[in-house]
Order: structure tokens, then C-alpha cells, then sequence
């Protein structure tokens, strides 16, 4: 074999991986937050891909012979990385889910601000959910396992071959309902809290007509959500850690 066409192959195979973990990159938890630069994450997968491509050897094709093969590989390789990384992301979504209704149980929901980790507006509950989640996952070194996780799924997900839509339709249908029932799970201390100040509320109303109950109700509300929501975070982020987990589990099997 020629050097020239060595080079030619090596420096195919690092583009090829970089197509999708580069992608994948961009949509990660952890890794595809707005406040972390995008040239950062493009360098990250860049120096990954180069360690990564000589490992992968005959998990990857050979460098096609014309433009139109190459840029249907890269297409394909990038659309791949983009799926990964927002099945992944769905467990953001869940815990902005749980925080909006938390604020909405606890008369929150008002004050929206920016959220950066979304870039649009939020709550101040699902802010704190998803920061102490992100934090848990740096601490832990999930991020590691995320990544250590995209490039074992090119077992399952040969390189330059799309996945089944059907499959793909059902994985992200069984993972968003889990990721909805995992927020409702989250929000749920919150929710009983909430029924029962309001519950307490209304017989006090009933009891004394002449009390003003809005001056009572809505710092007890605020209260209890907010304790409830405190005592349940470090459960809430766990099971988030774990939905993670089990979400990206699919790419090793």
C-alpha cells in the first residue's frame, strides 16, 4: 500500500468518526449545553476522533471513489450522531418538565428568566433541577460513560448504514414516555404537597369567611412546594442518572 493512500485512509476514518461523535456532541447532556462553546466541543471531538479512529479498523468502510459516496457516508454519519445525541438529551427534558410543574404547583411559573443550559426562557425549578443533575454527571463521570457509550454503538450501528426508521420510531416513543413519566415521578412529592395546602386552605376558607386566604395560601404554597422539592432532589436527580443510563444502554447491546 502507498503512503499517499495510508494518509488518504487514516484521515477518511477520523473524518467518519468525527461526522458522528461531533454531531453527537453538539445534543449531549453535559457536553451540548449553550454555555459551553461550540469550537470547545468540535475540538473535543476532534482530538477524540483521532484516538478513536485507529481503535475502530474494520468497524469502518474503506474511503469511497466519488464525491457522492462521501458526502452520503458523512450525511449518514452526522444524522446518526444528531439521533444519539437527542435521544439522550431527552432526560434535560424531563427534568424541565418536572420543574415546570413544580412552578406551576408553587405559584413560581411567573417567574420565567433565561435559562442558558436551553437557551429560552424557564423556571427557576427546572433550572435548579437540570444544573444539580448536570453537576451530579460531571461528578460521577457519567460524561465519560456517555462517551465511552457513543463509540461502542458502532457495534450496533455500523458505520455508513441508517438505522431502521421503525426502530428508531419506537426507541424515541418508549424513551419520551419515560421521560415524561420520570418528570411526573419528580414533580409528584411536589404535587401531593400542593393538593394538601390547597386541600387545607379551602376548609380554612370555609371556616373563617372573613380571613384573607390569598395572603395565607400563596406563602404556604411556595413553602411547602419548595420543601418538597428539596426533599425529594436528591432522589429526583438519581432516578435522572439512571434514566440515562438505561436510555444509553441501547447503544452497547
Amino acid at each position: 500500500m502507498k503512503l499517499a493512500d495510508l494518509l488518504v485512509g487514516e484521515a477518511f476514518a477520523v473524518l467518519l468518526v468525527f461526522a458522528r461523535l461531533g454531531s453527537a456532541l453538539m445534543l449531549l447532556p453535559g457536553f451540548g449545553e449553550s454555555y459551553v462553546q461550540p469550537r470547545l466541543r468540535l475540538w473535543l471531538a476532534l482530538f477524540t476522533s483521532a484516538l478513536v479512529a485507529t481503535a475502530l479498523g474494520d468497524r469502518l468502510p474503506p474511503p469511497p471513489t466519488g464525491a457522492g459516496a462521501f458526502m452520503g457516508l458523512v450525511a449518514t454519519e452526522v444524522a446518526v450522531g444528531l439521533a444519539i445525541g437527542a435521544l439522550l438529551r431527552l432526560v434535560l427534558a424531563a427534568l424541565h418538565w418536572a420543574g415546570s410543574i413544580v412552578a406551576l404547583q408553587s405559584g413560581l411559573a411567573a417567574a420565567a428568566f433565561f435559562d442558558p443550559s436551553e437557551a429560552t426562557q424557564g423556571t427557576v425549578p427546572g433550572a435548579l433541577l437540570s444544573t444539580v443533575f448536570l453537576v451530579a454527571l460531571v461528578a460521577t463521570d457519567g460524561h465519560h460513560v456517555l462517551l465511552e457509550r457513543v463509540i461502542a454503538g458502532y457495534e450496533g450501528l455500523p458505520a455508513g448504514l441508517l438505522p431502521s426508521g421503525g426502530n428508531l420510531l419506537a426507541l424515541a416513543t418508549r424513551l419520551g414516555n419515560a421521560a415524561l413519566a420520570l418528570g411526573l415521578a419528580i414533580a409528584a412529592p411536589v404535587l401531593v404537597a400542593t393538593f394538601l395546602a390547597n386541600l387545607a386552605v379551602g376548609l380554612l376558607a370555609r371556616l373563617v369567611p372573613a380571613l384573607q386566604v390569598l395572603f395565607v395560601a400563596l406563602p404556604l404554597q411556595i413553602l411547602l412546594a419548595l420543601s418538597a422539592l428539596g426533599l425529594a432532589l436528591g432522589s429526583g436527580v438519581a432516578a435522572a442518572l439512571r434514566f440515562l443510563d438505561q436510555s444509553s444502554a441501547w447503544l452497547v447491546d
